[in-house]
């Protein structure tokens, strides 16, 4: 059967019609062109190229190999640079799970990195319970996950933290002061993702009581979200991470205290993973002053 590299060697001699420029062009020597041509006549059973001592011209076979096997190679060279793109995380999809502490504005950071000279990638964002980081890993039904805690036998590294603002309704006392303590807190009830007792909400208390403030979780009966009805219903206060956006009812508060909500980028650990090698050499590159504001990886988990 006729090789690849026997239809190449062919097309640059049907291009130069001459055997002398044509193994110059591909670096060869001309016997070893003059061989392959050869060769593949022998496959193909017809003659391909008429031979004189003064030129070559192409038989009526050989200009229907030249015009088709344009085509053919002009598919094969993009078959490999669709691999090649799709293997650097340059093109195809990347689909990025979500938890839903992780705000637009973090999500949609990580977002650009990926695709900055990438515009053959699409991003597809998927929402997932921190309970199902780990099976939808392991599915592939993820490629990477944005969450704030780590999962026990999955892969991870620290990106930027992300100040938290502190989130009240637009009629409680707090709302309107510039800024508050987070010691202002104490003895109030916060609203949760996560119930009390699993990793994130039990994060948030420990940090809280740090400077002097005790909460009482209550986990948020809305996925992905904060309402002001619910913030009253429960007689509330919230804590979001910047970068949130406002919502119809509610105050954010700057909170005096530098209190953080970590980031942390998942990924399956037997899974090839280009994209998280182009954060992680975008963060090489823009390693500095402006890391903290790129929401680039910040070290290992």
């Amino acid at each position: 059967m006729p090789e690849l590299r026997q239809l190449q060697i062919f097309a640059a001699v049907a291009e130069e019609l001459n055997f002398t420029r044509a193994a110059r062009r591909l670096h060869l020597g001309q016997q070893a062109v003059s061989k392959a041509v050869h060769q593949l006549e022998r496959e193909l059973g017809v003659t391909l190229l008429e031979r004189t001592t003064h030129e070559v011209r192409l038989t009526p076979a050989g200009a229907a190999l030249r015009d088709d096997g344009r085509q053919a190679l002009a598919a094969v060279d993009a078959a490999f640079d669709r691999a090649r793109q799709v293997g650097l995380g340059l093109a195809g999809t990347v689909t990025i799970g979500v938890t839903p502490a992780i705000a637009p504005a973090e999500r949609d950071r990580v977002v650009r990195v990926l695709r900055d000279g990438a515009q053959r990638l699409r991003v597809s964002i998927r929402d997932i319970r921190p309970g199902d980081i780990r099976d939808e890993l392991r599915a592939r039904a993820v490629d990477l996950v944005l969450a704030r805690i780590g999962v026990d036998g999955v892969a991870s590294a620290t990106l930027s933290s992300t100040p938290a603002v502190l989130c009240v309704p637009t009629g409680h006392p707090l709302a309107t002061a510039r800024s508050v303590p987070a010691s202002r807190l104490d003895g109030l009830r916060l609203l949760t993702w996560q119930p009390p007792g699993t990793p994130f909400t039990d994060l948030l208390k420990a940090r809280l009581a740090a400077v002097g403030a005790a909460v009482t979780p209550v986990q948020s009966r809305v996925t992905g979200a904060v309402l002001a009805s619910e913030l009253t219903d429960v007689d509330a206060v919230a804590l979001l991470p910047t970068g949130w956006p406002p919502s119809h009812g509610i105050s954010l508060v700057p909170l005096q205290d530098r209190l953080t909500f970590p980031l942390l980028m998942l990924w399956h650990p037997d899974a090839t993973s280009p994209w998280v090698e182009r954060i992680r050499a975008h963060s090489q590159r823009r390693h500095g002053a402006d890391a903290a504001t790129t929401g680039l990886i910040a070290g290992r988990a």
